[in-house]
C-alpha cells in the first residue's frame, strides 16, 4: 500500500500497533461512539462504526473484525430500542439484522485486502529463492533491533556467513545445482536458529544472522554452534561445500552504528577466507578511543568445526 498517501499512512500506521493498544483504541472509539448515538439518535450516526470496523480488521485480524463488527450491529440498534412502542420487535430485529450483514460484508471485504497486503508484504521483505529476509530488510531489521535494545541493554550476535568455493559449483554443475544447495541451507539454517533470530541473504552466496544473547560467554557459543550445524547443513547437499564465518559479539555499550558493524562484521568473514575458510572468527564490538562508532577486537581466531 502507497505510504505516501494519507491512508497508506494510516494503515502503516495500524500495521505496526501492538494489539493492547489496538484494542483499547477500538474499545474507546466503540463507546464513544455509542454514548454520541445514544444522546443523539435522531443524526444517525450508525455508519461511523464502519471504519472502526476496518480498524479492527486491519489492525487485529479476522476473529476481532468479525467480534467488532457483530457488536457495532447491535449498538447501532440500541438507540431505537426506545421506539418499540412504534416498532414492532420483528423490525427492530430486522434493522439489526441488515447492520449486522452490512458490517460483516465490510469486514469481509477488509480482511481479503489485508490477506493480499500480508502476502506482499512477505514477498516484498523475502528472498525469493530462500525465503530468508533480502539485504534491505536484514539490514533494517539490525537498525530496528538494536534501536529497541538500547533502553533493556540487550547483547546481539551479528554474523555473516560465505560459502566457501560456491561459485565452482555453478560452473561444474549449473546454476541449478547451486541454486538447489542454497535453498537446502536456508532451509537447514531456518530450522537451526530460534524464533527470536533474524536470517537474511545478503550477496549471492552470503549470509547473515542476528541473535539476541545474554553474555559474551553465550554468544561464542553460540557462534561456534551456528557454524557447527551449518557446516553439517551443507555436508548434507548434493554438492557438499564449506563455509567460513565472522562472528561479532555486540554489548550494550557498543555504538549501535549499523554500517560499521556489518563492517566489522564482514572484515572479520574476510580474515577467515584468507587463512584458509571453512572456520569462524569470533570478535568483540568495541569503541574506540574518542571515537563513536565500533571498531573490532578480536576474541577467538580461526574456531573451526
Amino acid at each position: 500500500m502507497n505510504s505516501h498517501l494519507p491512508v497508506g499512512r494510516l494503515a502503516d500506521r495500524l500495521h505496526s500497533l501492538p494489539p493492547e493498544r489496538a484494542w483499547f483504541a477500538i474499545l474507546l472509539s466503540v463507546t464513544a461512539l455509542a454514548l454520541a448515538d445514544a444522546h443523539f439518535p435522531r443524526i444517525g450516526l450508525a455508519p461511523l462504526y464502519i471504519p472502526i470496523v476496518c480498524a479492527a480488521c486491519w489492525a487485529l485480524g479476522s476473529r476481532a473484525g468479525y467480534l467488532v463488527a457483530i457488536v457495532a450491529a447491535v449498538l447501532a440498534v440500541v438507540p431505537h430500542v426506545a421506539e418499540l412502542p412504534r416498532l414492532s420487535p420483528a423490525l427492530l430485529g430486522a434493522r439489526m439484522a441488515v447492520r449486522a450483514v452490512t458490517y460483516v460484508i465490510v469486514a469481509a471485504i477488509v480482511l481479503s485486502f489485508r490477506r493480499s497486503f500480508d502476502r506482499e508484504h512477505h514477498l516484498a521483505a523475502r528472498d525469493r529463492m530462500t525465503d530468508a529476509l533480502n539485504k534491505e530488510t536484514f539490514r533494517k531489521r539490525v537498525i530496528h533491533r538494536l534501536d529497541l535494545a538500547v533502553p533493556a541493554r540487550q547483547s546481539f550476535l551479528l554474523a555473516i556467513l560465505d560459502l566457501d568455493d560456491f561459485k565452482g559449483i555453478n560452473n561444474r554443475h549449473g546454476h541449478v545445482a547451486g541454486d538447489e544447495v542454497l535453498r537446502a541451507f536456508a532451509q537447514g539454517a531456518r530450522e537451526t536458529i530460534r524464533r527470536e533470530d533474524d536470517f537474511g541473504r545478503i550477496g549471492g552466496d552470503e549470509f547473515a544472522f542476528l541473535l539476541p544473547v545474554h553474555s559474551a560467554e553465550e554468544g561464542v557459543y553460540f557462534a561456534r554452534l551456528l557454524h557447527k550445524r551449518l557446516s553439517s547443513v551443507l555436508d548434507g547437499t548434493p554438492h557438499p561445500v564449506t563455509c567460513s564465518m565472522g562472528a561479532l559479539l555486540i554489548s550494550p555499550d557498543t555504538p549501535r552504528d549499523e554500517p560499521s558493524l556489518m563492517h566489522a562484521v564482514d572484515q572479520l568473514m574476510y580474515a577467515v577466507k584468507r587463512a584458509g575458510k571453512n572456520a569462524v572468527e569470533i570478535g568483540r564490538a568495541t569503541t574506540g578511543r574518542g571515537r563513536d562508532t565500533p571498531v573490532t577486537s578480536r576474541l577467538r581466531v580461526m574456531e573451526a568445526t
